[in-house]
This record gives C-alpha cells, structure tokens and sequence, in this order.
C-alpha cells in the first residue's frame, strides 16, 4: 500500500478509533458492515473528495464505527468493495441485470438475502435467457437491493 498524504490522514483517524496502536494490528480490528450511495459528496477521512460510494466501517473490539470511501476501504482493508459498487451500478441502470458473485455473497453474509434467494443468484448468476417466473424473481430481488443501499439503508454488524 502506498504512503500518500491521503493514506497517513486515513491511518491516524483509524488508529485513534482502534484499540492497537500498530497500524498492521488496528486494521484487522475493523470490518466492512454497509455499504451505500449519497446524493450530496461527501469526503472520507482520507481526505478523498468527492466520494459518493460511501462504506460504513465497523471496529469490533472498540465498537466505533465511522463511513470511509469505496478506494479508502479497498486500500485499508484489502477488500474489493468496487465490484460491489460496480454490480449495483449495472443494476440500477438495468434491472433485469444479475448481480456479480462479490455482491451476491456480501449481501447473503450480512443477511439480506435469504438462503433461498443466494441459491437463486448463484444459479441464474450466468445464465443468458430467463424464463418469465425466474425474471420475475431477479427483478424482485434486485429491486430489494436497490432500496436496502439507498440513503444510508443497509448497515449490518455482520
């Protein structure tokens, strides 16, 4: 990970969250609990501005939670929350679109998805021609998605 000026800001605002005061040890203390869209751009505690792929970050041993931005979140904690973001974009500007395999998961572990619709995801996830029912049940969930990451909507302790 790169040291920029960006970096050591994020890194002093999430040791002062942490319990650990060595960064290697801090971080793994935090882990992703929602993610979500603003209207308005907001800045990361990086300093990042604009961002409006926002993730909600959550210290498990402290119990401070704080929102950094997609690229931040991506550099802190080493997770791909851009494929999320970006299987949520495909799917607001089309509906009938399936979800990429990093978003089914993610939101199956944080509990909005039922086991019975990440089977679903999973198996239609690829497929090219749906019949009626099966597009019908995409559209439902993803539509559930689609309200669950607006405005703040979904935060989860997972």
């Amino acid at each position: 990970m790169g040291e920029g000026f960006n970096f050591r800001q994020l890194k002093v605002h999430i040791l002062a969250m942490s319990q650990a005061t060595d960064w290697e040890v801090a971080r793994k203390e935090w882990g992703l609990v929602g993610i979500h869209d603003v209207d308005e751009p907001e800045t990361c505690l990086g300093g990042h501005f604009p961002i409006i792929e926002v993730c909600h970050i959550h210290n498990r041993v402290t119990g401070h939670s704080t929102d950094v931005g997609n690229q931040c979140v991506k550099r802190f904690l080493g997770l791909r929350s851009d494929l999320i973001f970006t299987a949520i974009k495909r799917v607001r500007r089309d509906p009938s679109k399936p979800l990429n395999a990093d978003a089914i998961s993610y939101f199956y572990e944080r509990g909005l998805l039922s086991a019975w619709e990440y089977g679903f995801l999973q198996n239609t996830l690829h497929k090219r021609k749906l019949s009626a029912a099966q597009m019908e049940t995409r559209l439902r969930i993803n539509k559930k998605i689609m309200l669950a990451v607006k405005n703040r909507g979904f935060q989860s302790l997972s």
